[in-house]
């Protein structure tokens, strides 16, 4: 459950912060069917870029987005790769929605938001007294420094030191707050140390992807949905929605599957881990290089008792299909050898490494 006592005093300065920097909230709905944003505001989307600090964007955290850098509104379907068998070595359909078009360039801005947005429309998390600390690998503390400058909150990122020197960059450029904690992906006991740290001061809250529901409840109702709809849109007669896939970092994708099984109850469930940090396969050791993923620990939020299947992916599989779907080399072969389409060979580009993860978890899963 997720706490919803008023606090009284938090609320009226959230409310004198919105007023002053003209900030809106969306709703759940909205981003479930964003044709129901309203106009006038879909016109200033219309000259907004998708990563301008700008509050409008938070009525862009939706899985179906336009794919467009700058002026982009919204389509009946989200952006969606579906792969063929000359890729994949498998008979089945097998199909990817993509979250590059979300500000981040990530879907971990909805997550995020749905941590802060309860905290603020409650009062308990107060703009004028407290800030928001983002434990995370990358992503999730990126989309949660977004969230929270555009809903007038200071942020508080706290990532491994070894993760990219462009992470960094662009949060001190947002104007967030950056710990970086020793280690690289994996080191995530470091972080919760300093989380723990942090806890003793109380302008510190902290949102802690690993726990909070308000992650796995907004995968369930919005990326749950997004999934839903895409099947719909695409499926042929005698289709049958068999399998979902998901590389497990914080889990809170993994509650897009809890919805998926209630609407399809003849689907399975899998997860997906780095072979070299099997933490449900053998107990949790070893570092990898698939980002997002696979952090020695199984989170609160993961209903490990609705997952049929855990599914290990050699990181070197991951870096290796990156390598193959965004060079020059790589896509002359996937043009002359494979005999794929030049605009699918594009959308590959959209691919990040977990998203590759999460393509070979799909493939290992159709194969068992």
């Amino acid at each position: 459950m997720i706490d919803l006592h008023i606090e009284k005093e938090g609320l009226k300065h959230n409310i004198a912060k919105a007023r002053e920097q003209k900030i809106l909230i969306p709703t759940i709905a909205q981003m479930q069917h964003p044709e129901t944003i309203p106009d006038k505001i879909k016109d200033k989307l219309t000259h907004t870029g998708l990563w301008d600090i700008d509050p409008v964007n938070l009525f862009r955290i939706s899985w179906k987005n336009e794919p467009k850098e700058s002026g982009g509104l919204f389509q009946a379907v989200p952006n969606y790769i579906e792969f063929p068998s000359e890729l994949t070595g498998v008979p089945c359909r097998i199909v990817a929605m993509v979250g590059k078009w979300f500000p981040t360039g990530c879907h971990k801005v909805g997550a995020s938001f749905g941590c802060l947005a309860p905290r603020l429309v409650t009062g308990q998390f107060d703009v004028d007294r407290h800030k928001a600390v983002w434990p995370s690998t990358g992503n999730y503390c990126r989309g949660g420094a977004f969230n929270s400058r555009l809903l007038g909150a200071q942020g508080v990122a706290i990532l491994p030191a070894e993760m990219s020197r462009e992470r960094f960059d662009w949060l001190h450029e947002i104007g967030a707050e950056v710990i970086a904690t020793p280690g690289c992906e994996s080191n995530v006991k470091e972080i919760f140390d300093k989380t723990n740290e942090l806890k003793r001061d109380p302008q510190y809250m902290i949102f802690n992807q690993f726990e909070e529901m308000g992650n796995p409840l907004w995968h369930y109702n919005v990326t749950g949905t997004a999934l839903a709809d895409v099947f719909e849109a695409i499926k042929r007669p005698g289709d049958r929605f068999s399998g979902a896939c998901f590389t497990s970092g914080s889990a809170g994708t993994m509650s897009a599957g809890d919805l998926l099984k209630e609407r399809y109850p003849q689907l399975k469930l899998g997860v997906g881990e780095a072979l070299q940090c099997p933490t449900i396969l053998n107990n949790g050791f070893g570092g990898h290089r698939i980002e997002g993923i696979g952090d020695k620990h199984i989170p609160w939020i993961h209903n490990v008792r609705n997952t049929d299947m855990a599914i290990a992916i050699d990181d070197e599989d991951s870096q290796r299909l990156l390598r193959l779907f965004n060079t020059p080399e790589g896509q002359a072969y996937l043009k002359n050898e494979l005999k794929l389409d030049p605009e699918l060979i594009e959308k590959l580009t959209w691919l990040g490494i977990s998203g590759i993860a999460n393509l070979l978890c799909c493939i290992k899963m159709a194969m068992y």
